[in-house]
């Protein structure tokens, strides 16, 4: 675990560091003993959290993990020498794939072009915002299709549904029946660059 104080912030907070734990401390808590005790219990809660999750490396010897499946370097275009061409070739390749799926769940929910973005996010798999933009986090190209397909039908819903009521709920499991499995699963997945 690594601990970093801070001048500009008012509450302590922890959160996932590359597999391990950072907490983020006010530098004008530095002393509060009993504030950091409190939080390293939660903090331990935290790591047996992550330790429980499925740990998956991107890129793995001579071999590149997309769509779940381990590709041999070779078989991918020889111009991803850099990081940013490596981004936007798997953000396409994640729009290729969920972008037909997204405008098919639109038209089901009478919605229309329904604008996809990919985005590298650090806290959430999906999003739709409140005037019906759907965003993606571009790791889900790294997962099975049958997990980013359940993202795009739980992000699709919520086009008819800006919440996660019993409503919405109901919505997700006529598109995906198995949506609990799927989202336990999705939950178990994190991923080492």
């Amino acid at each position: 675990m690594e601990v970093l104080y801070k001048k500009w912030i008012r509450r302590i907070y922890a959160k996932e560091n590359n597999g391990d734990i950072l907490l983020v401390i006010p530098f004008s808590l530095k002393d509060n003993k009993t504030a950091l005790e409190r939080w390293l219990a939660l903090v331990e809660k935290l790591k047996k959290k992550l330790d429980k999750k499925k740990k998956v490396e991107i890129f793995k010897d001579d071999t590149v993990l997309l769509f779940w499946e381990y590709i041999p370097r070779e078989e991918f275009p020889k111009t991803l020498t850099t990081q940013a061409k490596r981004t936007k070739f798997f953000r396409q390749e994640l729009f290729d794939y969920s972008n037909p799926i997204l405008q098919e769940l639109a038209q089901k929910l009478w919605h229309k072009d329904i604008p996809l973005q990919i985005r590298k996010v650090k806290t959430m798999r999906g999003r739709c915002t409140h005037d019906n933009r759907i965003l993606l986090n571009e790791t889900l190209v790294h997962l099975p299709t049958r997990l980013i397909r359940y993202v795009i039908i739980h992000e699709a819903c919520h086009l008819q549904q800006k919440n996660h009521s019993d409503k919405f709920r109901a919505l997700v499991e006529k598109f995906c029946p198995n949506f609990k499995a799927l989202r336990k699963e999705l939950k178990a997945q994190l991923f080492i660059d």
